[in-house]
């Protein structure tokens, strides 16, 4: 896709910035693929932001998602949060916020890197656990890829947003 398609509903369309804003506080990412054949494949992952780059970890073995980065290079990255379904004025409708990316992903070769990502997705997932974090990516390094995707597009769309905790 060369151009973004507009979008239908213009008035949920968001700022650029709330956009990585809902990547950065979303829990999980759907990163969609093509394999060879032309076959859509999505997988839910966890991930972390930094530096408007989003990072996923794998493992080393190959696998369909590992085949598919390295055969295509290209990736949607998905991300809703403020998920409330509602009844309002007599319909069904659902308050959310979602954040959809193209880009480009590649596997990160920098230990230095690989290290500070895993420490970012401990944290993230597991903070309770902080004092087992260096021992745990000690024991797993050897075994865990880093993967990072740089961005093309990234767009936002919200409906009946929640209102932002201060």
């Amino acid at each position: 896709m060369t151009q973004p398609y507009p979008m239908q509903m213009k008035h949920r369309e968001l700022s650029r910035q709330e956009a990585f804003e809902i990547l950065e506080e979303g829990e999980f990412a759907t990163i969609s693929t093509v394999d060879p054949d032309g076959t859509p494949y999505g997988v839910p992952v966890s991930y972390v932001m930094m530096d408007e780059k989003l990072y996923i970890h794998t493992g080393k073995r190959p696998g369909h998602k590992i085949d598919d980065f390295t055969h295509d290079s290209r990736v949607c990255v998905s991300v809703a949060s403020e998920l409330e379904p509602i009844y309002e004025d007599t319909f069904f409708t659902t308050r959310f916020a979602s954040a959809i990316a193209t880009g480009r992903i590649s596997r990160i070769e920098d230990r230095v890197t690989v290290k500070q990502v895993l420490a970012k997705l401990c944290m993230k997932y597991c903070p309770q656990f902080k004092k087992e974090i260096g021992g745990a990516i000690e024991r797993e390094l050897d075994a865990t890829d880093i993967w990072v995707v740089e961005f093309d597009e990234v767009r936002g769309k919200a409906g009946r947003r929640l209102k932002r905790r201060s």
